[in-house]
């Protein structure tokens, strides 16, 4: 399996499991702050509307600009941020802020983490990879979603959210060892 290969599997599990470590209690923490469901809907839907958007306006940007793994690394430090700032959160309005921010960072890493994959792939073995590439970010998140509701009851939600900085954080250093030159494969001339 090539390097790439290996370290963006390792960048998304630890990012993926660090969003599911709140994930199914994410209506909890807002309750606690003194939102509802709806609140917990709408702060969802603007992680999920904005992101689209920024994926258009990052769409735009020339690519030789920026380099990927650097775009990956910011990207995943911005999140490490905004979860961070759920430590700060005291209203639903703090959360939906907190969300513009995820979803920047999450925009600003899936196409450069995209266009690697994509360039490290080995001809011929592209299902098998992604087969075990989600699967074994899956079972990871299904951890982190059992775990997640545990730390909180036991440490808090604000231990839980320097864990999943740290996950992020942790997925932005890793992101800085990728190479970005596509991989040389062979090539068999009949």
């Amino acid at each position: 399996m090539h390097k790439n290969i290996k370290l963006l599997l390792l960048t998304s599990i630890l990012i993926h499991s660090g969003a599911n470590l709140l994930a199914p209690i994410y209506a909890i923490f807002i309750k606690q702050i003194g939102g509802d469901l709806i609140d917990a809907g709408i702060a969802i839907g603007i992680y999920a509307l904005l992101k689209g958007v920024f994926y258009f306006l990052f769409g735009r940007i020339k690519e030789e600009l920026f380099s990927k793994r650097i775009m990956m690394c910011i990207g995943y430090s911005v999140m490490g941020i905004g979860y961070l700032a759920y430590i700060f959160a005291a209203k639903p309005l703090d959360v939906f802020l907190i969300q513009i921010i995820i979803s920047l960072g999450e925009t600003v890493i899936n196409p450069s983490w995209s266009a690697i994959i994509a360039t490290s792939l080995e001809k011929g073995k592209e299902r098998h990879l992604y087969a075990n590439f989600f699967g074994y970010r899956s079972i990871f998140e299904g951890i982190a979603a059992i775990f997640g509701g545990l730390f909180a009851m036991k440490f808090g939600f604000n231990v839980l959210f320097g864990i999943m900085a740290g996950f992020a954080i942790t997925s932005g250093i890793l992101s800085l060892f990728v190479e970005e030159k596509p991989i040389k494969t062979e090539v068999n001339c009949i």
